[in-house]
């Protein structure tokens, strides 16, 4: 082993080193004849145990394997190492060993001409260690609504779907504390980078929340309000008992112990700011992977190599501020990514466009470049007049000093008289007529996307009490598909924020990344309606009062009804649609390989 200083002193000797490195590597590597969709025996990290696995890709320095008879979800980035060409205890995965015949068609689909073409167009990022991240009170009474079963529950659907081949995967790496410190305060980076005392055998111990994370309240809001709706606390019907979710966690680092938390959650144990659970091993790795995991798909884009991603990644990241860890998130993700390739890329990427379709207001997104002219901030999401969580995002909001006019809150009220949802109709015609033209205005070199999919049916008024339909997810993401091409040479990023009842949670990430994959939906007869509510008519035109002094591309007319295209109006829509015939539901086909 070559020695720091011996390679200061010596660069010829540091010089060598690389070359002996990357010379065995290329021997390894041609020792190893596998191909993509061959089975191995690999090593499984979590179970600590060999598995006959599938080969799904393949790196200079890493390989990544489906382990047979294991969820989707469960493929990992291993070192080639991590293969054995024997072993003496090795075995299949709960589900036992998949068809030859699928993994034989998904190898023919890799190396054939439409798989190499695929990968040059969508990438997705996750990395199995951000699912360890979880609340350890194994509570059999209750579900944390952020919980590792939302990626597992998209990574079933793609798979089930077979979308899975057509992505281009990227491994994750963890944020640098250079990378965050572009955007979060020194004392909450350094919160989740172990800081050792001189004698390394004593654990540190932490004691208080406070200390651990949360150094000086939120400035823009109080975190919680006694009437309220929307607080993310972990209450009301999605926490329905789900026994086969519940799963042992591994006993914490020998290292550090538990931080003494102060928030009491609803489980019993002791959270971040009563809504954020916390596992004092796996959070901190787990939130790093998250940023650094998107920051490098961001990357592979702006170099060329792809023209769009999803970063399937939590814990999510848009309420958490420059100094606080609030409503599930402790690094803000998308915010950390804009600034960091922004930085690396200042010639290519001088002005940023941030979508966030969340139903929650992105509080911390919107703070951390409320003073920044060349990113543009637009979140469509529930306000109620200041009552949903997290209270902050009024329309009003619109930026500081030179940053005036750059941060757009399309803040949604139900209306007093006629109180109705918002719906598909609602959110397309708020991209249709503020969204679009603004973007237009702006001409940002790049589109990041907060995907939260709480807004879907399904949630409920705690945590969403919208409908949009996953074809409404999927005509959004062609609204932003469509600016991105027209706009920034198709460079754009949806990133994984809320979205908790898992079947619909599933259902629209999967809309969203298939129209990514693929962006070849129709606005022709989609809608089952054309003419917003009433409430969002009314948010909308107090949108327009204020933001026209900004953006006079908006529709200033006092009697604009914000409605879209006639032809968009399915001809079947829900109020003359035909009755249906009633039919045996088909079999389906059981998908193993990808």
């Amino acid at each position: 082993m070559c020695h720091k200083n011996t390679l200061i002193m010596y660069p010829s000797l540091s010089l060598l080193c690389f070359f002996c490195f990357f010379l065995s590597l290329f021997f390894f590597l041609s020792d190893f004849h596998k191909r993509v969709g061959d089975q191995v025996i690999a090593y499984k990290q979590q179970q600590e145990a060999y598995y006959y696995a599938r080969i799904v890709d393949l790196a200079p320095t890493c390989i990544l394997v489906h382990y047979e008879g294991w969820p989707p979800d469960q493929a990992s980035w291993i070192n080639y190492n991590g293969v054995v060409a024997d072993c003496d205890t090795v075995s299949f995965g709960p589900k036992g060993k998949e068809s030859k015949l699928s993994w034989a068609d998904f190898k023919k689909f890799y190396y054939s001409a439409a798989g190499v073409e695929s990968r040059k167009n969508t990438g997705l990022v996750s990395d199995t260690q951000m699912n360890l991240h979880n609340c350890p009170c194994e509570s059999e009474r209750m579900i944390h609504p952020e919980r590792p079963e939302r990626l597992t529950s998209i990574f079933d659907s793609l798979h089930a779907k077979r979308l899975l081949r057509y992505f281009r995967r990227i491994h994750a790496r963890e944020v640098t504390s250079h990378e965050l410190l572009h955007v979060h305060t020194f004392s909450h980076v350094r919160n989740y980078y172990p800081l050792l005392s001189n004698n390394t055998a004593q654990p540190i111990k932490i004691t208080s929340i406070a200390a651990l994370l949360n150094h000086s309240p939120p400035s823009l809001s109080p975190i919680l309000k006694p009437t309220s709706y929307g607080v993310e606390e972990g209450e009301g019907p999605i926490l329905k008992i789900e026994p086969h979710l519940q799963h042992p966690h591994p006993s914490p680092s020998s290292l550090f112990s538990p931080p003494e938390l102060l928030s009491h959650m609803d489980c019993g144990q002791l959270g971040i700011s009563v809504d954020t659970t916390y596992h004092p091993e796996h959070s901190r790795t787990a939130a790093k992977i998250s940023a650094g995991g998107l920051i490098e798909l961001a990357d592979t884009i702006v170099r060329g190599e792809l023209k769009n991603g999803f970063a399937l990644i939590r814990p999510p990241g848009h309420h958490a501020e420059s100094d606080t860890a609030m409503g599930y998130c402790f690094y803000n993700n998308v915010a950390v990514a804009v600034s960091a390739i922004m930085e690396k890329y200042p010639a290519k990427i001088k002005k940023t466009l941030i979508i966030d379709w969340d139903i929650h207001h992105g509080n911390g997104t919107q703070k951390i470049f409320y003073d920044n002219p060349n990113v543009l901030y637009i979140s469509v999401h529930r306000w109620e007049h200041g009552k949903f969580y997290p209270f902050t995002g009024a329309p009003d909001e619109c930026g500081q000093s030179e940053g005036l006019g750059f941060n757009i809150n399309i803040a949604l009220n139900e209306c007093k008289d006629k109180p109705k949802a918002m719906g598909d109709t609602e959110f397309i015609a708020a991209f249709y007529h503020l969204l679009i033209p603004i973007a237009r205005q702006f001409e940002p070199d790049m589109i990041f996307v907060s995907a939260g999919f709480d807004a879907a049916e399904g949630h409920p008024e705690n945590l969403g009490g919208y409908n949009v339909t996953p074809k409404g997810f999927s005509l959004m993401t062609k609204i932003v598909c469509d600016l991105a091409s027209e706009l920034c040479n198709g460079r754009l990023i949806l990133s994984l924020e809320g979205g908790y009842e898992l079947e619909s949670l599933a259902n629209s990430a999967t809309a969203s990344m298939a129209q990514l994959l693929s962006n070849d939906t129709s606005f022709k007869h989609s809608l089952n309606g054309i003419k917003p509510n009433l409430g969002a008519i009314e948010s909308f035109r107090t949108i327009v009062d204020i933001q026209k002094q900004y953006w006079p591309c908006l529709p200033t007319q006092s009697n604009f009804k914000f409605q879209l295209p006639y032809d968009w109006k399915a001809k079947d829509s829900i109020m003359n649609r035909p009755k249906r015939d009633v039919k045996k539901p088909s079999s389906t086909l059981i998908i193993e390989g990808y």
